[in-house]
């Protein structure tokens, strides 16, 4: 639709023909006599009756008006002449003082469109009556609006979606128990906790090729594709009897409709609000994935002892494809404006390395690779170190991840609102990451009995939560940049998709490795040898993990605000 058919046009003079040098010299010199500054002041406070450019020049005293050289006042040479006012420093202008003036998108309405020609666009800008504002001082000027119901029906539909992805996910740790003692028995714990790595991997892994497909306005194709393919997977799933086939599908086919799932969901959710919700919404969102946890678990260990895995894997993929249809029906993304100043900036083959020349990304991607490289940990092993180490029911073991994943859900959402309400989401997350690791060591260095573990269990998933929720504010933080003509606006929306998804990746990697390490480290002895010195060096390799990306990420804090005591 075009924009005479949508927005009434701003009434504007006809058209100027070509004139001569010194016409153009004495419009030039009289439009600018009034200061744009002063004439917005005017603009914003008398709105329904406004004078002309040059009605409001001749009401300035004598002593007010600017020292500008009138037209008869100076004789030059035609070529010698004043040029008008550049696109770059009129934009600039208007972006420090449009802060000034209290806006929303309802009020536009008669904004200016943009236009190719800069003299079109400077003389529209000087001749701004009322409260009209050009339609780039923000990117998102007739999107769809931010932090509304519709916003927040889209974060209730996101929990749906982490429910499925990561709620199977966290479930693992009693697939990891159940397949080491039961189902493939004679296969090491390193090598089995490939599936669940490998599935964790590419729920992330993914961000690269899902949000170029975001980008490019391709998300039904990746959100609907990858719904059918985790259904599918996991139904197929309950016909696999050798490791081979349970990694090839639990692990790989599962994990990439996952990974297209969540990543498509994540990004879009990015694009409905801004910095003063981001955290809560997608707080809320990731709270799925703790509430999926439980549900999965008492699902799976109820059917997994009366009906075996083929049927409790069936099952599975029947609640699956319940709980997707609501999201597929109703989710989407925000229709959005592009940016129109650098169309080809997320394109091309060097796109992602040109993200990543960024000191500050890089050092945020390096921090969250080396956190989620031990963050999980505590989570998958948990239920088998209460089994071979304090010779546990498997009842009463699984009962201890419900624990931590219950624990983990006020976890995750009272630092969400700490992040928005006051501190922001990279100084939450911080120390966050420490105190993780911290925790992790107490575990490694105390040999602890039943009670000492489920309390360790619950402070870990309390305190770990936190880091699963401000992860993606922190990088949608990282994902606002300034534009290069200086006109402040903060936001790149054609820019999130490969910038979020870049950092996604590189998580991918960081839970496709970490886990395994920490099989490997916990050794290859049978369940009788084993003891709470079998577990120390994973869980010391995992804390110094936590450690390192929190100071990582310190710096990349440091990168982008300084020392200054700032939200950040």
């Amino acid at each position: 639709m075009s924009y005479r058919n949508s927005i009434p046009m701003l009434e504007l003079p006809p058209p100027r023909l070509p004139d001569s040098a010194r016409t153009r010299h004495r419009r030039a010199t009289s439009e600018t006599m009034f200061p744009i500054q002063e004439g917005l002041d005017i603009a914003h406070t008398q709105r329904h009756s406004t004078p002309s450019m040059m009605e409001r020049a001749d009401k300035i005293e004598p002593h007010e008006r600017p020292s500008h050289p009138t037209p008869g006042s100076v004789q030059r040479p035609p070529d010698e002449l004043s040029p008008r006012p550049d696109r770059r420093s009129l934009i600039s202008q208007l972006s420090r003082v449009s802060a000034r003036i209290s806006m929303t998108p309802s009020d536009l309405q008669c904004p200016i469109p943009l236009v190719d020609g800069d003299q079109v666009r400077a003389e529209a800008l000087l001749g701004l009556r009322d409260h009209e504002l050009p339609a780039y001082v923000h990117p998102d000027n007739h999107g769809e609006p931010m932090n509304g119901r519709q916003a927040w029906l889209q974060a209730c539909l996101a929990a749906l979606i982490v429910f499925n992805c990561w709620g199977f996910s966290n479930a693992f740790g009693l697939f990891q128990a159940y397949y080491q003692q039961y189902y493939i028995p004679n296969t090491p714990p390193g090598t089995i906790s490939w599936i669940g790595s490998t599935q964790l991997a590419l729920v992330f892994g993914l961000g690269v090729p899902v949000g170029q497909l975001i980008d490019k306005a391709n998300f039904r194709v990746a959100f609907h594709g990858g719904s059918v393919l985790m259904i599918v997977s996991l139904f197929c799933s309950s016909y696999c009897k050798t490791f081979a086939t349970l990694w090839l599908v639990q692990g790989f086919l599962t994990g990439i409709g996952m990974g297209c799932i969540f990543t498509a969901g994540i990004i879009s959710l990015m694009t409905w609000f801004d910095e003063r919700n981001i955290g809560l919404a997608l707080g809320f969102a990731a709270s799925g994935s703790c509430i999926g946890g439980v549900f999965y678990i008492l699902i799976a260990r109820r059917c997994l002892a009366l009906y075996g895995f083929g049927p409790t894997m069936r099952i599975l993929s029947g609640v699956a494809l319940a709980t997707m249809i609501l999201p597929n029906v109703f989710f989407r993304e925000r229709r959005r404006v592009q940016h129109q100043l650098r169309p080809n900036a997320n394109r091309g083959p060097f796109a992602l390395i040109r993200v990543f020349a960024e000191p500050a990304y890089l050092l945020v991607a390096v921090g969250m690779f080396l956190s989620f490289e031990g963050l999980y940990f505590g989570f998958i092993y948990l239920v088998s170190y209460a089994v071979q180490v304090l010779h546990l029911s498997d009842t009463t073991a699984t009962n201890m991840l419900i624990y931590m994943l219950l624990a983990n859900l006020p976890g995750r959402l009272i630092p969400a609102l700490a992040s928005d309400m006051r501190f922001g989401p990279l100084n939450t997350m911080i120390p966050i990451t420490v105190l993780s690791a911290i925790i992790l060591c107490i575990w490694a260095a105390v040999k602890p009995d039943q009670s000492s573990l489920t309390a360790i269990a619950c402070w870990y998933g309390f305190v770990s939560g936190g880091i699963q929720a401000l992860y993606a504010p922190s990088i949608h933080a990282f994902c606002l940049e300034p534009l290069d003509d200086g006109s402040g606006i903060r936001m790149v929306t054609d820019r999130i998709g490969v910038k979020a998804g870049g950092i996604f990746s590189v998580i991918g990697v960081a839970v496709l490795t970490g886990n395994p390490i920490g099989g490997a480290l916990v050794g290859h002895g049978s369940s009788q040898t084993l003891d709470n010195t079998s577990y120390m060096p994973a869980l010391y390799f995992a804390a110094s993990c936590l450690i390192g990306g929190g100071l990582f990420l310190f710096a990349a804090r440091m990168k982008k605000v300084g020392r200054r005591v700032t939200r950040a």
